[in-house]
């Protein structure tokens, strides 16, 4: 009965773990076991622990994987790498790390108050935050003098020709976005007809940032823009004006930033009075001769 009940807990704490102690793969007289690929699945995501397991060929590769590991790592004990004062630093930090990581868990996992309330003050008291603000969505035609493009001409010329394409536009026998793809300089919006997709005020630099500012209607175009990329003319495509969030769109966010928050203030706490409690200090003399020593051995 207790067996049963042991063998049920075990289940429980683990979705990988079946009967602890069964070989999977021995060879040479190193042995792999159940609770090594256990070990091996557990340290990666939970959506990834699924997929690996109902994954056959996956398996074998990692029962493979942990085999060569643990008998290139008895060679090595062999040949005597493992003695050395730094390989022993070595081994003792990633022991320390996964302790100090199992650490973290069990304070983490202790009670942590509701913030239903408190996200709500947070929502109410800076309305700003959660408002998506104005943004635009425009095109444009770029005759480049900047030589940061693979095309690029003298600003003399340049004007010329975004001259010419704006009197094209402007006679209507031809479509924007037809003078886009035969003019257009911009190698990076060319596959979109001169799209730069979504942005807000600010975003752009300053000229171009003012024209699209100064435009309301969509399918409005502008005059000749001139930028440190060169002359541009805008067509907006369309304005949104800015939008405050509910808080129900919000709230699932704000919440798990303060309890983030909560927690990462709780470990610092933590930190602080163990560092107080075990009257620890740090040697600054020792670290500036480590600095220099380290300084001079690179140096060299």
């Amino acid at each position: 009965m207790r067996f049963c009940l042991l063998l049920v807990v075990v289940l429980c704490l683990s979705p990988v773990v079946l009967i602890a102690g069964e070989t999977l793969m021995l060879g040479g007289g190193i042995e792999v076991e159940d609770v090594d690929l256990d070990a091996l699945l557990l340290s990666g995501p939970e959506d990834a622990r699924s997929q690996v397991v109902g994954n056959h060929k996956q398996l074998l590769k990692l029962l493979r994987q942990i085999y060569l590991i643990r008998a290139l790592s008895k060679e090595a004990e062999k040949s005597g790498l493992a003695k050395s004062e730094l390989f022993q630093a070595k081994l003792r930090r990633q022991r320390e790390k996964l302790l100090y990581l199992e650490r973290l868990k069990q304070i983490d996992a202790e009670p942590v108050p509701e913030f239903d309330q408190a996200a709500k003050e947070l929502y109410l008291g800076n309305p700003e935050a959660y408002t998506i603000p104005e943004r635009f969505e425009a095109k444009h035609i770029l005759i480049s003098t900047t030589d940061r493009l693979p095309k690029h001409h003298p600003k003399e010329e340049a004007l010329e020709i975004i001259k010419k394409v704006k009197a094209e536009l402007d006679s209507g026998k031809r479509s924007f976005d037809d003078l886009v793809m035969v003019y257009s300089e911009d190698t990076v919006t060319l596959k979109n007809q001169g799209s730069l997709g979504l942005f807000k005020r600010g975003s752009m630099v300053k000229p171009f940032d003012e024209a699209v500012a100064a435009m309301h209607k969509p399918g409005e175009v502008s005059d000749i823009i001139e930028t440190q990329f060169g002359y541009h003319i805008i067509k907006l495509v369309n304005r949104y004006s800015p939008q405050k969030l509910t808080f129900d769109q919000v709230k699932d966010k704000i919440v798990e930033k303060l309890r983030n928050d909560f927690i990462q203030n709780r470990r610092d706490a933590y930190f602080d009075e163990l560092l107080k409690k075990n009257k620890a200090s740090i040697y600054e003399d020792k670290v500036e001769e480590y600095t220099q020593k380290h300084q001079q051995q690179t140096g060299e």
